[in-house]
């Protein structure tokens, strides 16, 4: 049966090209479809290792995609022409990797046999100016292009040197003005060319730039305002009860404002992203024009990605301990066991030194250290120093009194992992602060697979430190105070036990009592003695370089606030990358409840022939049943809606922690935010994309490491042209599977998961 299907389409292949003569592009593609389709199957049949397989079916679904592209152009263009160089159609393949730098595949697409008929002079131009110190000083090249147009006046290629000026303008010099002058310009001598049409589109979409501008302008004035107004509430005594009272009904009205807009912005955002989608640019120059929030920048920060649990505690120990001036760590999640007694003993340490320390954690996350009485203990040794704050994010009692508006912001937390030293050194990812980030899974089988990276750049230190201030400075992060009524305990032995224990651990040593440890002291350590006595991979600290096997490349931090304030330049730039991505996406993330401007998106992506490649969690392997109820909703939509798409899912050995991106072999985004609303929409989050292909190249062979190790979701279609399971959630139950279906069944709760 499988050599009569494969002979069958070698013969249908075969009389495809006898009817329509291929180009050599065409041709070319062809025989590359043909030759990988069958050692794809030599390989099935010969059983090869299924990591061999998956990567030789990729190989051949990725010729196949690009002959039918290829063959399509050709059915549709007659690209001998020059006269067509203005008015090619745009595709829907995946042939825009072989695009030369002169052109835009979002915007249009021109043939081999076009792009060879340009003139030499142009097309030179044209490969200065998008070149990356081209883009970065184009002002040469932009001045070479308005002369070759002026002296080409009435030729043919006229208007599309035209065209590249004008996205120039937009994209390189941020001109707007002088970008929709000159496309003003195109067309005079050709009005109906679908260039000229092109061009028309592309002056809407800058108007509707300078809407999405304003819109973004009203919610930071609403923003500021609402802000302004609630400091004034809190910082009226309740002795003053009037004023109190009508502080906050005014404090009321301007949030109910502020949530308004924002409501409104979102839904203006869906038809910005639709209509401008086409005129993405690559994800190199998105990452150009992205701005950081202090508008700083760093082309040569060294980065080293960390994957490894045991070395991303390694890399927190040694710059925590060598911190010489300041220290800011900033985690959703930070748990009272070895991992948590020992960090929060060296800041303890360090605080004794006189540094400067600054630690914000999420009222919901880390709740056994932050409640009042009963929590704070162990933070508030750490407060009895001047030289130090600690404060609590948005505890309950800072919202109740807005829930009946919008119950989110009762849960709204700052998901943020951070850690800034000394102004220098930065970490971030996905990792907690707990045994589950740092233990490997031989010495702990609860352990997640996470994605850290550490950066030193004084640079990338600032701006990560502006998006702590943001958040560490609102309204809602709380005070904690040493106060003798609200300390149980004395808790100092405690964070001294464990910063001993956990330091003559990693480094293989033996510990030593000290002889003059009291009775907490000796309490605490030998229960932490008999904490660590399993962890026999976690003692290989002794030498260890944080950034061995680094990368020097350009780094940016994007931020976004919770649901409590105005910037989501996260979601922003995601998908402005997934738009402008010309060869490959790759994602890795353990939440998967796509929203529908992430949705959107991808389907945006699928449908021009990019191939996106997607590591999750499955029901076995996720440490969240709610959100894995809502993929388990949504995973054949995604297959029916999104083409060009493949699932693989851990079996349930492993749990996916990490939240990585991997943006054509070029970006690389490592951080903490996940695919769903709680991110979207509700949480603080903050990640770090860096612009380095051998960067790129790491993370993305991390991930296939894990696709290597994962199933892959598949399906098939009926009769009639349904959606048929072939292999999905269902086939891989974790426990609670009847819950896991109830939950499925109840969507509105997509929004708070």
């Amino acid at each position: 049966m499988k050599k009569l299907l494969c002979l069958m389409l070698l013969l249908n292949l075969f009389l495809i090209t006898e009817n329509t003569p291929l180009s050599a592009d065409a041709r070319s593609d062809y025989e590359n479809y043909v030759s990988t389709y069958q050692a794809y199957r030599n390989a099935v049949n010969e059983k090869k290792p299924a990591s061999e397989i998956l990567e030789l079916l990729e190989t051949y679904q990725n010729a196949k995609a690009a002959y039918e592209n290829s063959y399509n152009r050709q059915k549709t263009q007659t690209a001998v022409e020059p006269a067509d160089v203005q008015t090619q159609p745009t595709s829907s393949g995946s042939t825009a990797t072989r695009v030369t730098a002169a052109v835009n595949a979002a915007d249009t697409e021109y043939s081999a046999a076009t792009r060879a008929k340009l003139p030499t002079g142009l097309q030179r131009i044209l490969d200065q100016l998008w070149s990356e110190p081209g883009r970065k000083s184009p002002d040469q090249a932009m001045k070479l292009l308005s002369t070759f147009i002026d002296s080409n006046s009435n030729s043919q290629y006229a208007d599309l040197a035209r065209y590249e000026l004008a996205k120039a303008y937009e994209l390189l010099k941020e001109d707007a003005a002088s970008a929709e002058k000159v496309l003003n310009q195109i067309g005079r001598t050709n009005p109906h060319s679908r260039l000229a049409a092109l061009a028309k589109e592309r002056i809407r979409f800058l108007n509707a730039t300078k809407q999405y501008d304003q819109w973004k302008q009203a919610l930071n004035s609403k923003y500021e305002t609402s802000r302004e107004s609630y400091s004034k509430y809190l910082n009226t005594s309740w002795l003053a009860f009037p004023v109190k009272v009508t502080r906050w009904i005014g404090y009321a009205g301007k949030q109910f404002s502020f949530d308004k807009t924002q409501n409104d912005y979102g839904k203006f955002q869906i038809w910005y992203e639709e209509l401008g989608a086409r005129f993405a640019p690559p994800v190199e120059i998105t990452f150009d024009r992205f701005k950081a929030v202090n508008n700083s920048s760093d082309d040569n920060a060294e980065v080293r990605l960390v994957y490894s649990n045991s070395e991303a505690w390694y890399t927190r120990w040694k710059v925590l301990n060598e911190a010489r001036q300041s220290i800011d760590v900033q985690y959703f999640i930070m748990d009272k066991d070895i991992f948590g007694y020992s960090m929060l003993g060296v800041l303890l340490q360090k605080a004794r030194d006189g540094l400067k320390i600054r630690l914000l954690l999420d009222a919901r996350g880390t709740k056994k250290l932050t409640r009042k009485l009963l929590g704070q203990d162990l933070l508030q040794e750490l407060t009895e120093y001047p030289n130090v704050e600690v404060k609590t994010f948005n505890p309950v009692h800072s919202n109740l009194l807005m829930v009946f508006k919008d119950p989110r912001k009762l849960i709204a937390s700052n998901h943020d992992k951070i850690i800034v030293v000394d102004e220098e050194y930065a970490i971030i990812g996905g990792r907690n602060v707990s045994m589950d980030y740092f233990l490997e899974p031989a010495d702990h089988p609860g352990a997640y697979r996470d994605c850290d990276v550490i950066i030193k750049s004084h640079e990338i230190a600032e701006q990560l430190d502006y998006a702590f201030d943001e958040e560490f400075s609102k309204p809602v992060s709380y005070s904690i105070a040493k106060e003798l009524w609200g300390n149980v305990d004395i808790m100092s032995d405690y964070l001294k036990a464990g910063f001993d224990v956990m330091n003559t651990h990693i480094n293989n040593e033996r510990f030593v009592m000290p002889r003059d440890a009291n009775k907490k002291y000796l309490k605490a350590s030998a229960d932490f003695l008999k904490e660590m006595s399993g962890y026999d991979n976690l003692r290989a600290y002794t030498g260890f370089d944080p950034f061995a096997n680094s990368v020097i490349a350009p780094v940016k931090i994007i931020d976004k606030h919770s649901i409590k304030g105005p910037r989501n330049d996260i979601t922003d730039q995601v998908i402005r990358y997934i738009d402008g991505c010309q060869s490959e996406i790759v994602i890795q993330n353990p939440y998967v409840v796509l929203t529908e401007r992430m949705f959107n998106a991808l389907k945006r992506a699928g449908k021009r022939g990019i191939p996106i490649r997607m590591h999750t969690n499955s029901p076995a392997s996720t440490d969240s049943l709610a959100t894995q109820a809502m993929f388990y909703a949504d995973w054949k939509r995604i297959f029916a809606e999104i083409p060009n798409i493949r699932i693989f899912v851990y079996k349930g050995a492993n749990k996916l922690h990490a939240k990585n991106w991997v943006f054509d072999h070029k970006i690389g985004v490592v951080g903490t935010y996940n695919l769903d609303y709680l991110s979207e929409e509700v949480n603080s989050e903050v990640v770090a994309a860096i612009k380095s292909k051998e960067f790129a190249e790491q993370l993305r062979s991390g991930i296939f490491d894990d696709i290597a190790i994962s199933d892959e979701y598949q399906v098939g279609y009926s009769s009639t042209g349904e959606i048929e399971s072939i292999k999905g959630p269902d086939d891989l139950p974790g426990k609670n599977f009847w819950l896991l279906k109830f939950i499925s069944k109840l969507s509105f709760l997509k929004k708070i998961i």
